[in-house]
């Protein structure tokens, strides 16, 4: 009984922390857009490789001054070092399509190492650092400029009705990602430059998890300079292993 007592109130103190500070985030940031996302994901274990593939598909409109809708695939190799590490390897292809601005295309490779450590009970840390090479067009093929930035997110993994993430498990995720620009970057409207995130999720089985993931991010206008800028996010994500 004490037991359950513990478990339900940690649950109880890591949501009414994680949802006040977004509360209060977002009275701060009055003028930050929203943007519904939308993400499938498909995962695979190659067994003669010994590796992940894992596919995403995301739509992301954006209700800014010029409403605008990106679409991504992402194919990712995923590598698995001791249980304990994970090499990832991977490349986005962005389309942006805008209603007045020139489309805008970007092919972005990237690289990332994420330590998952250290576990505390039923609650597991993961640090993810991840370095991407930004190579970025307007419509037409007039290519801008190629950017480098690293990330690192630091994610707190929690379980809610089991001791570990197995079938039928519900969890929350609580993260804080920083992003480092490596000298000039190219124009955008939203370059962000820290993000909070929030996630409530559902692992049915193996094959089948879902979640819904709240993000708030500060930025910046590029293309201005100067102008600061923040979004929230609302994104649906469903995972499907085979």
């Amino acid at each position: 009984m004490r037991a359950l007592f513990n478990r339900k109130s940690t649950i109880l103190i890591v949501c009414f922390f994680s949802m006040g500070g977004f509360s209060n985030l977002l009275r701060a940031q009055d003028g930050a857009h929203f943007e519904p996302w939308a993400t499938f994901t498909t995962q695979r274990f190659i067994k003669k490789a010994g590796f992940w593939y894992r596919n995403d598909f995301s739509i992301r409109p954006a209700f800014d001054d010029d409403f605008n809708v990106l679409f991504m695939v992402r194919p990712r190799a995923i590598v698995d070092i001791g249980n304990i590490l994970d090499f990832h390897a991977a490349i986005d292809f962005r389309y942006t399509h805008y209603t007045e601005l020139e489309n805008r295309i970007e092919i972005r490779p990237w690289e990332g190492l994420q330590l998952h450590w250290p576990d505390f009970g039923r609650v597991r840390f993961d640090h993810f650092y991840r370095f991407e090479q930004r190579f970025h067009w307007k419509e037409g093929f007039e290519r801008d400029k190629i950017s480098l930035r690293s990330r690192y997110r630091l994610k707190m993994h929690i379980p809610l009705n089991n001791t570990r993430t197995t079938d039928h498990t519900y969890f929350t995720n609580v993260s804080a990602e920083a992003f480092i620009p490596h000298g000039e970057t190219f124009e955008e409207s939203y370059a962000s430059t820290f993000r909070l995130g929030f996630v409530l999720g559902y692992n049915h089985d193996k094959k089948w998890r879902y979640q819904l993931d709240f993000y708030l991010d500060r930025g910046r206008n590029t293309e201005e300079d100067s102008a600061e800028a923040s979004r929230f996010i609302v994104e649906v994500r469903t995972r499907m292993a085979f």
